[in-house]
């Protein structure tokens, strides 16, 4: 039980991802019934969340009521309740956030060499042009996280990545985790092999609501609200882009 003192928790509540807290104040916030023994808590000791009940470190005399009494009103529904509670990885959210990334990261290295070499970039295809920025933003990305400690595309969709110590990431953290992300990930945007890819992530996230880089490099992915006209913006950005590039 001592050994537990050190390691910080991240739980979710209300649809995000939240942490990281000591084990004290995640005791105090289910006694204080702010979350119950159905919260999904996580640490970096265990592969995979957990509803906080279904661990010997916490007391079943702590978990007084049941979900039903603490469900918010916004919550119609047990079903309602467990959609936004449950950690399923949100997929969607993080694919489109690196998507936007690198949509405008490509928009950037267009512009550049536009500026450089106008007839160099009406010779190449936007294939070439993508997987050129994908190379380049795994050198690219690590630079910013660890200078503001999240990229531009994750905070518009308001997401953000902490080591398990709830830090932001050095340099070298960030630095293998684009290099595994594009590897694993995206398979380097290689056409077929990306959506291999995808399909294996996706199914990590889904079944244990975090990916496999995440957890063997030490790092954690934190997801809030998203409104619907943030993720409309992100979804039509990259096909405007290339949209735009077709009709050049």
């Amino acid at each position: 039980m001592e050994s537990n003192k050190g390691i910080v928790w991240f739980f979710i509540k209300d649809s995000q991802q939240q942490g990281p807290v000591c084990l004290f104040e995640l005791k105090k916030l289910i006694e204080q019934k702010v979350l119950s023994g159905d919260t999904y808590v996580w640490n970096k000791s265990m592969n995979c969340w957990q509803m906080a009940k279904s661990l010997e470190l916490f007391s079943d005399c702590i978990f007084e009521s049941s979900r039903i009494h603490l469900l918010p009103d916004k919550f119609k529904t047990k079903a309602e309740y467990e959609e936004a509670t449950y950690p399923n990885g949100r997929p969607y959210v993080r694919y489109l956030a690196r998507f936007l990334d690198l949509s405008l990261f490509s928009l950037f290295i267009i512009t550049l060499t536009s500026i450089i070499s106008s007839t160099f970039i009406a010779e190449i295809s936007n294939l070439y042009v993508f997987i050129l920025s994908l190379f380049l933003w795994i050198l690219v990305e690590p630079v910013i996280i660890a200078i503001f400690g999240n990229t531009l595309g994750r905070a518009f969709l308001n997401t953000k990545i902490k080591s398990v110590n709830g830090e932001k990431l050095t340099f070298i953290t960030a630095l293998k985790r684009s290099f595994v992300v594009s590897i694993l990930g995206m398979g380097f945007g290689i056409p077929i092999l990306n959506f291999i890819c995808f399909f294996f992530s996706y199914r990590d996230l889904k079944g244990h609501g975090m990916s496999t880089w995440d957890y063997k490099i030490g790092t954690v992915t934190l997801y809030g609200k998203v409104s619907m006209p943030r993720l409309c913006i992100t979804c039509c950005f990259p096909v405007l882009m290339l949209a735009a590039g077709i009709t050049v």
